[in-house]
């Protein structure tokens, strides 16, 4: 199911009162078409004469792919217990310290959520995926044969460029830019880093895909 803005309303406001006592701030829900993430809670945070307070908080729930209603209901708990800890002022030594698993942990044994710190996208989800946004595509040849991927942040792009013909082992790079949304599964590399990939479903997706060279910091397609 994708979720509603009624639906994420109404169920954030019977797991306040199940699982939190009612003690959460009602906050804005947002709804979103993101891929990085299913659920966020965003604040502000404020100095004070008394300190640094967090405020302004809003939820923002992806509904970009289909999910299990239980994987939405734990999604949702996972980002009210940051809301938890954030509006109560309480502190903890990262996002999913300590207290956040302690929390965490209360929650799924007493009643028996299956809340983690973390989702990783099904195959399922991500062939859902597929919008068409570009991809700056690095393939890389190893001394073995074998070849993979790394779609490049276009923030790190040059970088990335220089860094990727230095990796162990790789003999060869190649460059392209492509909308095909088969490689919008991988995520957008900042450091270097190789996705290995079949030769049978690289060259299925690179048919569209245009070659790209470089000069200086400018980036042009090479001639056909």
């Amino acid at each position: 199911m994708r979720p509603t803005q009624q639906y994420i309303e109404r169920r954030f406001g019977e797991f306040n009162e199940q699982y939190f006592g009612g003690q959460l701030p009602t906050v804005p829900v947002r709804l979103t078409s993101a891929r990085s993430y299913l659920g966020q809670l965003g604040f502000k945070r404020r100095r004070t004469l008394l300190g640094t307070r967090n405020s302004d908080f809003v939820l923002r729930i992806s509904t970009r792919t289909d999910q299990p209603e239980q994987e939405i209901e734990d999604t949702l708990l996972h980002e009210m217990i940051h809301l938890y800890i954030a509006s109560r002022q309480l502190k903890d030594t990262s996002a999913h310290g300590p207290l956040f698993r302690q929390l965490m942990a209360e929650l799924n044994s007493r009643h028996g959520r299956h809340i983690t710190i973390s989702h990783r996208r099904t195959a399922a989800e991500q062939a859902q995926d597929t919008q068409r946004r570009l991809h700056l595509l690095c393939v890389s040849t190893f001394s073995s044969g074998e070849q993979g991927i790394t779609i490049a942040a276009k923030s790190r792009v040059f970088r990335l460029w220089d860094a990727m013909a230095a990796f162990p082992q790789v003999t060869e790079t190649r460059w392209y830019a492509t909308y095909d949304p088969y490689f919008n599964r991988y995520p957008r590399a900042l450091t270097p880093k190789i996705y290995r990939i079949s030769a049978a479903d690289l060259a299925a997706h690179l048919k569209d895909a245009r070659p790209i060279r470089r000069q200086g910091t400018t980036l042009y397609f090479a001639k056909e």
